[in-house]
């Protein structure tokens, strides 16, 4: 057998629920090969786990409690995307593959109830298809790649992505011998950004202190929360749910300043979003985001100032990004009462029968011939900046059967910089947090 592959039909492997993925097997072989039947298989489905040790006490054959460590494993799975076909089978009885290119398509319909492709650190959301030609008296054939679930998040239906933020800390600066007041005040024209945007953070300081200021600097974090139970795979099927958080930085900026003691200065501070997953939530997974702010004085104990907001990311960039114009088609979009992933609790998905071959769909971001939309779905005119690229995430996954996998996700580089509405209020100060 000289080659054994999946190809799909989609640019980069990027498909919307809702969609159908279609794509084909090759199997080029120089002679006919033995085989009973070729099986295709889709599945896509939500997994967390991880182990702890947990102190337990029990009572020895002496009678005396005693304590011991044990390896307690949590896990849940929440399937959201199955199904299979017969794409061949012997006819005649002959169990022979025909030599030569043999080209088998397949289509399958994706749920609109599922989450984006994500890799975490406890858990993953991943989606696949896999093959496998049954060969007799010989180790079965098989196939796996990956593909990325991409789902529309809407900004402009989202009502608190416009909001413009700002936030202020004061601190008398010193340890034990003060040193004075340092206020900074930072601002976001908005909530909502996408990747590929810039965002602009407004940095006022009024260093009243004897130090003067000298950098301010900003992290984005991305914070995963999962969930899993003990001794069940069904995170419903126990009240014994357990939760693990990982926070992980994924974009940085940092500027130098000299700000003298008893002035004022103001500082803008660009960071870039990248190719990142969309904020979304599961029965499993949930991910969001925050930006921490924070200056920096010269006094060694007691000199940063830090304050956070809370960030939304989507897929389809506010309007206003666009001139006027309406943003690329993403189908299909979000409810903007509902979560940005709606999911059935206690429904892990509907099984997706293997439908007939269909002509490959557009390009995502793309409204045309074999660009399916979900109903009720209107088309918009096309924007005028360019649509997204869609560019490998920061991390990838790794799995026993198949190569490293990175999700894809829209990237805008050329959105031009926000203007907010001249009536938009800024909303109230976040409460502070403490540590990076």
């Amino acid at each position: 057998m000289d080659d054994f592959r999946i190809e799909y039909d989609a640019p980069n492997a990027v498909y919307f629920p809702g969609q159908a993925v279609t794509g084909k097997v090759i199997i080029q072989n120089r002679e006919w090969i033995k085989a009973r039947f070729l099986k295709i298989c889709i599945h896509g489905g939500a997994h967390t786990g991880w182990s702890d040790s947990e102190r337990r006490s029990r009572t020895n054959t002496r009678g005396e409690s005693e304590s011991y460590t044990e390896t307690v494993h949590y896990n849940a799975t929440v399937n959201y995307l199955t199904g299979e076909s017969i794409a061949w089978s012997s006819q005649d009885g002959s169990n022979k593959l025909p030599a030569g290119t043999n080209v088998f398509p397949f289509a399958f319909s994706v749920p609109t109830n599922c989450p984006p492709s994500f890799e975490g650190c406890y858990g993953q959301i991943r989606y696949s298809v896999h093959v496998e030609l049954d060969r007799p008296w010989k180790f079965n054939k098989k196939s796996k790649k990956f593909f990325s679930v991409v789902p529309a998040y809407d900004l402009n239906i989202t009502p608190t992505a416009i909001n413009p933020m700002i936030n202020t800390a004061s601190k008398n600066t010193g340890f034990l011998l003060k040193k004075g007041l340092v206020t900074m005040t930072a601002s976001l024209p908005k909530r909502g950004y996408v990747p590929g945007e810039l965002v602009p953070i407004t940095i006022n300081i009024d260093n009243g202190s004897k130090n003067p200021v000298v950098a301010v600097r900003s992290k984005m974090t991305q914070v995963s929360h999962y969930h899993a139970s003990h001794g069940s795979h069904n995170v419903y099927a126990t009240t014994h749910t357990h939760h693990k958080n990982d926070e992980k930085c994924v974009a940085e900026s940092r500027r130098n300043i000299e700000i003298a003691p008893r002035t004022k200065g103001q500082v803008v501070l660009s960071m870039k979003i990248p190719a990142i997953v969309p904020s979304f939530q599961c029965p499993i997974i949930n991910v969001e985001y925050c930006i921490s702010v924070k200056v920096d004085t010269t006094t060694t104990f007691g000199g940063t100032l830090k304050v956070e907001f809370p960030l939304i990311i989507g897929t389809i960039p506010i309007r206003q990004m666009m001139m006027g114009a309406a943003p690329a088609v993403m189908p299909p979009t979000v409810s903007p009462n509902a979560p940005p992933y709606p999911v059935v609790p206690g429904v892990p998905g509907a099984s997706v029968y293997p439908t007939a071959p269909s002509a490959p769909p557009a390009s995502p971001g793309a409204i045309g011939a074999g660009a399916p939309m979900m109903a009720g779905a209107a088309a918009v005119s096309a924007p005028t900046a360019p649509p997204p690229s869609y560019d490998e995430s920061m991390y990838a996954g790794k799995s026993e059967d198949s190569e490293p996998f990175a999700p894809r996700y829209p990237v805008y580089n050329d959105l031009p910089p926000y203007s907010p509405p001249v009536n938009s209020a800024p909303a109230g100060p976040l409460p502070p947090k403490s540590g990076f």
